[in-house]
Order: structure tokens, then sequence, then C-alpha cells
């Protein structure tokens, strides 16, 4: 086909086949059967972080029970989670079935990368041309891009030089099988966020490495999964609990099933801190991060006594307490993502494991055979890998060149005069209910901007049928264009800020605050997710739908 050739003239276009993807497509093609829907997707298969995320340890966080789909309880009745807190490949598999039973694929396309979309006023049409020049038009878009799925490399000299095998964890090699390719190899991993800590973990304790370095530039507290099997009895008796899991995690801030401890630290004396801190620690999940006093995250004593009790469990674990000491991070617990690992300190007294503190012995340049520190040190590698996390939130979108309503681009460098009419300039996302921006008519977007993230498959399965009801809308009345006003986008940008004031995160570099040291212009906080409890969120959804979708307007 000529590039100049329209493919195909659709109602509804997603790209992404991710939980949100799929989830959006199931939605769509219920609610409007008789639309032309198509699914477009970079990679070969379904599963978003779960189909691309491959590297050695990698698994939920969340437990399994929480994150399946609730729209089909048959399948949940019918699918056995093997583990607490299931592995990548399982959770692909589930992804896979889901299509499968549903007929999705059908709807799909695969190895296909958008490059560019233009919105075209007159014709009330979105035109995404990917990147063979195929063209797609639509009138109605949801971006399922993801917010965790564009990998960034360190901000280092000579990447390009070295000679062994070297990639990003989000790109593992489909054929590479760590517990034989790395016998006897010098690895390294640089990063140790929470993909660093599952790989680093998994390649120490099940391959035959000759050494392990880790680079670390910031320590990051981690806390214990505890993870286990289940068995065919004790899944018989948890699938008939599903229905009060998911109320349990609609009455929680963070769509976890976990909720903060009702009492303020202050109040309690040591012995009852020190007790619920050991209650906390020894139970699985992320207990320990989300179901502390709850002013720890809003009170610096609260905070720095909590930190001090994790610091001493760090310490316990780790033999050598001057590698212990660069273990220990200088941000307080629970201010960035908590990563929970399976034994990641104990690594550390393992012979041929190395720690490289970046911040005292930056990376001079990579060679063609390792890596060299500032102290001169020559760190002989076979094999490098980057776990050097993603350009969160709004990275993924810059990667399509987008214009707008009136030809305005989604991003741009405020430097630029171009970036100076961007619809979020220097990645500031401007943003209505966190699922439309103005002057992006017709396009919505899941796990987005101004979204909570939290357990991701309860946000999407809010925030998916709040966008088919918006849609089924415009469809009763006749409208072809959809829009959030310039003062509704204001007013919730400006709720969404006013929800981070006060908590101890948005005062610490992380991808969470909109910082990313190795991208350009994401080296100043920003509020980029929605900090907010969850309940808050969709109560003003539903305020918004109520009064007749209040903020949007209609042509």
């Amino acid at each position: 086909m000529h590039s100049t050739q329209v493919e195909n003239k659709f109602d509804l276009l997603i790209i992404g086949a991710g939980l949100s993807g799929v989830c959006s497509l199931y939605h769509a093609r219920k609610q409007f059967p008789e639309w032309r829907i198509k699914l477009i997707e970079a990679g070969e298969g379904v599963g978003g972080v779960w189909h691309w995320n491959r590297y050695p340890g990698a698994r939920f966080d969340s437990e399994s029970l929480s994150y399946g789909f609730s729209f089909d309880k048959e399948l949940l009745q019918e699918w056995a989670w093997t583990e607490e807190f299931a592995p990548q490949a399982e959770t692909e598999k589930y992804v896979n079935k889901v299509c499968e039973k549903h007929n999705l694929y059908e709807h799909m396309k695969f190895n296909t990368k958008i490059d560019s979309a233009r919105w075209d006023n007159n014709n009330k049409i979105w035109t995404f041309t990917d990147s063979e020049g195929f063209k797609y038009e639509t009138t109605f878009f949801i971006s399922c891009i993801g917010f965790l799925s564009a990998p960034t490399l360190p901000n280092i000299t000579g990447i390009e030089n070295f000679k062994g095998a070297s990639f990003h964890t989000s790109k593992w090699p489909k054929d590479l099988d760590y517990r034989k390719d790395f016998a006897n190899k010098r690895v390294g991993v640089i990063g140790t966020g929470a993909t660093g800590i599952q790989t680093i973990t998994a390649v120490a304790k099940e391959s035959d490495v000759k050494s392990l370095t880790v680079f670390q530039r910031t320590a990051n507290w981690a806390c214990p999964l505890h993870n286990a099997k289940i068995s065919p009895e004790q899944m018989d008796k948890y699938r008939t609990q599903y229905d009060d899991i998911f109320q349990r995690c609609l009455e929680t801030p963070t769509c976890f099933i976990h909720k903060s401890y009702p009492q303020k630290s202050s109040d309690a004396t040591p012995e009852e801190r020190q007790a619920l801190w050991e209650k906390l620690y020894s139970e699985p999940g992320m207990t320990k991060w989300l179901a502390p006093y709850n002013d720890t995250y809003t009170d610096r004593e609260a905070n720095r006594l909590y930190s001090s009790f994790m610091e001493q469990k760090i310490r316990s674990r780790i033999h050598d307490p001057k590698v212990a000491d660069k273990l220990i991070p200088n941000h307080g617990f629970g201010t960035r993502r908590v990563p929970l690992e399976s034994g990641y300190y104990e690594v550390f007294n393992k012979p041929n494991v190395h720690l490289v503190d970046l911040l005292s012995t930056p990376v001079t340049t990579v060679t063609d055979t390792g890596i060299i520190t500032s102290d001169g040190q020559q760190h002989e590698l076979d094999i490098l890998i980057y776990a050097t996390g993603f350009d969160a939130v709004t990275g993924a979108f810059s990667a399509i060149d987008w214009q707008g309503k009136d030809g305005r681009p989604l991003m741009g460098d405020s430097d630029s005069e171009a970036g100076k009419n961007a619809v979020w300039p220097d990645a500031r996302p401007h943003t209505y209910l966190g699922f439309m921006s103005p002057g992006m008519p017709n396009f919505f977007t899941v796990l987005g901007p101004h979204q909570p993230f939290g357990n991701a498959t309860r946000s999407i399965e809010h925030v998916v049928p709040l966008i088919t009801e918006l849609l089924a809308y415009c469809k009763e009345k006749g409208y072809a264009y959809v829009e959030p006003t310039d003062e509704a986008a204001d007013q919730w940008t400006e709720h969404v800020v006013e929800c981070s004031k006060g908590a101890l995160l948005n005062e610490v570099d992380s991808w969470m605050t909109g910082v990313n040291k190795n991208v350009k212009g994401k080296t100043v906080r920003t509020v980029a997710r929605y900090a907010g409890s969850a309940i808050e969120y969709r109560r003003r959804c539903e305020a918004s739908r109520a009064a007749g979708w209040e903020g949007f307007r209609f042509a």
C-alpha cells in the first residue's frame, strides 16, 4: 500500500495491548458491537508490561487475587493462580486467556508502531500514521500506551562501545536463559529500583555467575515480599472471595487491599509502634508500605521513626556494615515507590557480588569490555544489564508526533516556539479528570497523567467504563466531538496539585514526581499523577457524569 493511502477508517482506535488496551477493547466491543474498532500494538503480543518485561524475577508486588479483571467472573472461577504474587509468564498467559475467550485478537494489529497523529477539525477525525506509512482514520481514540513503557538508558558516555551482550530489562532477549547462559560470566547491573532489585536477586541466587557487579546511583528502600505457592485447595477457597477482595480494593485510597493503620504514630507508645511495625514486616505484600500509621507519609517525625526501624532491618541482614551503609537510602521510607524483594539484601553477603556506589565513584565511561569509574577502576564485564527505568507517565506520548486542534503539539519544550503552544508544555500535564485534555478532542487516556495509578487493574476498571459511557452519551446525542473546557481542566489540574501538598513523597525526586535525570527536561519536579484518594477521584468523575458530563463540550 502506498504511504499516502488510508488503510482503514474506524469509529474507535485503541493504541496499546496491555491491561488498559485489553479492557478498553472488551468494553468498547460490548458497548458498540456495530462500530469499527481496531487495537494497534507495537509488540508481537498482548500483556503490555507483562509482555515486554521478561527479565529474571519479574512478578507482581500486588496480590494476584486483586489483579484479575472483575468483568469476567467466569474466567476468575476457572483460572488458577499458582503463587500469591504471580510471575511474569503466568500473568502474560492470563491476559492472553482473556483475549482468547472474548475473541479480541481479531480486532488487533501487532508489530505496528504509530509515529504521528493529526487532528482534522473540519472532518472531526484523527489520522494516525505508522512506521510503514500506513494511515488509520478514526473518530475517537483511546490511548493505552502505559505510564511505564518508555525505557531509558543512563546518561553515561560510551554505551555503544560495549562488545558483550547488553540490553535494558524491558528488552530482555526472549531466547536468553539466564540460569544457563550466565554461567561463569561476569555480569553487571546498573540500577537498583524495583526492576533492578528483582533482576539482581534472581541472577545472584539462581545462576552460576562468575561475578555480579551492582552499580547503584540511588539506594532504595525494599521490603520482604513473603511470596508463597497457592495450593489447589487454597485456590478453591480464594475463588469464593473475589467479590470481597474487589470491594475491599474499592474502599482503599490506592485500590490495593491494604489500608493505613487508623491511628497516628505519635498517639502510640514506642512499644505499640514496634509491635505494629514488626507485624507489618512479617506480612506479605505491600503492608509495609501502605498499612503503617496514617501520618507516616505526612509527618516528618513519624516517617523518621519508621525509616529507622526499616534501616535496622536492612542492617541486620547484611554482614558488612560498610556495604549496609551504601544500601541505606537518603530519603524517607515510602517517599519513593517501595520495591518488594525475596532475599535481595542477603545477595550482598555472597563473595561474588560487588556493590559499586556511583554517588562516590560515578561512571567515567563504558568501554568495549566493561565500565570505568571515577576512581580509575576497570570493572570487566561479559554482560551488561540496564535496569534504569522509564520515562514515566508522559514519556510514551513523546514517541508520537501529535498535532491536535489548531495544530497544537501535545508536548514540547517551552524554550521553543512550538513548545510554548503545547498542550502539556515541559511535560506538565493539563487534563480534566485525567482522561482528556483541552486541545485534543476525542482523545481519551487510560492510566495517563492525573489519574490514580495504585493497583493498575482496579484503576483501569473504573476509567474504561467511564470513557465508554461518555462515548455512549456522544452516540446517543449524535455528537462526533467531545473536548473538556479550559476552565474544567484548569480547575482539575489545580485540584491535582492541591492533593499533592503535604505529602513527603512530593519532596523527593522520583518518577512519581516527574523527575528522571536521564531524560532532557525532566529535572524539575512536577505533579503528573493523582496523589489524592482513588475514592475521591471516583466521586468527582461520577459528579461530572451525573451532571450531564459537566466540564465537557460537545458538537
